[in-house]
């Protein structure tokens, strides 16, 4: 039992450290973008202090960049704080729309990211009671191989399914044949098997479930 308790200790530091990872990175990004803008905008002042001659679009398109990069980072910095706080409470009731969402964006940081279709439902978005950290490690590694399976250039649909019992069926669709690995794995298997959510392929491997239940009373 203690072995089990471990395990699943060591593989969510592993995913928050992947994920924060790979904000981290995306943040440096903007960074960059930012700090190139605004290292232009310097060189065209000097410039003009100096008399010389520049197109005013120019300043126009820094400044355009540098405002765009900003709302970018704001968001990416709100998408964080969000994920960060998942670890609040090992139990917690979750909107599954906003959760996926969430995921889909985080997922997106990545360098191999495919782009991803993900149509809203028409319904009221299922809420499960739920360990947070765990159910978004699911999602965020089925994301991960839905992106290596199809490539960065290729599109994977993402559907929510709520069932009549309360549960929802989470489906990622489109999968190709690039990846080289098995998956689901039975480590991921059992991160799934702790919240009683199931994970699978289907029959001709192109479509992954997660079938998440409404509630669970404790861990396992």
């Amino acid at each position: 039992m203690n072995s089990e308790i471990e395990f699943q200790n060591n593989e969510d530091l592993a995913f928050f450290g992947k994920v924060n990872a790979s904000i981290s990175h995306e943040l440096k990004n903007i960074l960059a973008i930012i700090s190139e803008a605004a290292g232009l905008l310097n060189d065209l002042t000097e410039m003009a202090s100096k008399g010389g001659n520049f197109e005013l679009d120019m300043i126009q398109t820094c400044s355009k960049d540098i405002v765009e990069e900003i709302q970018r980072g704001f968001a990416t910095i709100k998408q964080m704080n969000t994920f960060s706080h998942s670890v609040d409470d090992p139990l917690k009731r979750m909107n599954l729309i906003e959760v996926l969402d969430l995921m889909i964006h985080v997922a997106g940081f990545l360098s191999f990211a495919s782009k991803v279709r993900f149509d809203p439902l028409a319904e009221a978005a299922p809420i499960v009671l739920t360990c947070p950290w765990r159910l978004q490690n699911l999602i965020y590694q089925s994301l991960v191989y839905a992106f290596e399976s199809v490539g960065p250039d290729g599109e994977i649909q993402v559907s929510l399914h709520p069932q009549k019992d309360g549960s929802a069926r989470i489906t990622f669709s489109g999968l190709g044949t690039k990846s080289a690995r098995t998956f689901p794995v039975d480590q991921t298997r059992q991160i799934a098997a702790s919240i009683n959510a199931e994970i699978g392929m289907t029959g001709d491997s192109h479509v992954l479930e997660i079938l998440v239940p409404q509630y669970i009373e404790s861990m396992r």
